[in-house]
């Protein structure tokens, strides 16, 4: 028994009769003055057989201008939802020292209905640590979460031209830095199936930079002369000079017209967009000339009267 009471007081400062939340703590140890931090908090029930209405205080004197909440500090937990999420987002002044600062979020739920009915409100409530430090270096650091490889057409023949597809590389990735980042650079080996025969090598270094303690999607994209088939694809992604992550993947070429959302772009418009473009680029020139010849013929007219 008393295993069990030592137990549930160890635990108290993250969930209380069954109400919690995780992470039980805002955290981070690479800010830099003027930037910003983001961290989302789940708000924990083991039933959601009504709605609950949570209130939010900061208690971070220091900080609290630099905090603010999304929802907000006051909100409800709709009734069927177990997890509700708080963003906590932290805006770092430019003048900022370089020190740690700390602090707490109090979150207090209480019953909506007892509320004005004479019930009794029964409050449930728990403490998430607050603890930041801004700090003077920059640090440059991410997490490759995933790699993978979209299925796409085969090249777009057009009159005389030729357009050829684009070979994909989707990567999630964390950026673990306080400064915006990017791989340095993403290599693509593609062999055949039997893994012997390299078709293709190729690298990207134009890669979308992503905000600091950001997670997102950038693509690395490699244009390909490969024709209708299956492929095997080995993908190193770098930083620095290193070797981040590395991948495999086998992704299938199709015929065209087989892959309905492939669109085949020039300076990001579509080929459609341009034929319309040029239409009526002709039809300008066309008609400004038409216009100059009228102009030119009555010049003339006047000239001869004259």
């Amino acid at each position: 028994m008393v295993a069990v009471l030592v137990l549930i007081l160890a635990w108290g400062n993250s969930v209380q009769a069954g109400f919690g939340i995780s992470p039980p703590a805002v955290k981070s140890d690479r800010l830099v003055p003027g930037s910003y931090y983001e961290q989302k908090i789940l708000l924990l029930r083991s039933e959601a057989n009504e709605d609950l209405k949570a209130e939010v205080a900061i208690d971070a004197p220091e900080i609290e201008k630099w905090i603010t909440l999304d929802p907000g500090k006051e909100f409800i937990l709709p009734k069927g939802e177990l997890r509700v999420p708080l963003f906590v987002k932290i805006n770092v002044p430019k003048d900022a020292e370089f020190k740690n600062y700390k602090g707490y979020l109090r979150i207090r739920t209480s019953a909506v209905e007892a509320e004005g009915k004479g019930g009794v409100a029964i409050a449930l409530g728990v403490r998430a640590d607050i603890d930041l430090t801004v700090v003077k270096e920059e640090i440059f650091d991410f997490l490759v979460r995933n790699i993978s490889v979209p299925n796409l057409e085969e090249g777009l023949k057009f009159w005389k031209f030729y357009f050829p597809p684009k070979i994909k590389v989707v990567m999630l990735i964390e950026n673990k830095g306080n400064m915006k980042i990017a791989p340095s650079k993403v290599t693509l080996d593609v062999y055949d199936l039997t893994r012997k025969k390299l078709l293709q090598s190729a690298e990207d270094k134009t890669l979308k930079k992503i905000e600091p303690f950001k997670t997102e999607e950038i693509l690395a994209e490699f244009p390909t002369k490969l024709g209708v088939g299956q492929y095997y694809a080995e993908i190193k992604i770098f930083k620095g000079e290193e070797i981040s992550k590395e991948g495999a993947t086998i992704f299938t070429i199709f015929e065209k017209g087989t892959l309905t959302e492939e669109t085949y772009k020039i300076f990001g418009l579509s080929l459609w967009t341009w034929l319309i473009i040029g239409i009526l680029v002709l039809a300008g020139i066309g008609y400004g000339g038409y216009r100059g010849y009228k102009i030119w013929k009555k010049t003339k007219k006047k000239k001869r009267k004259l």
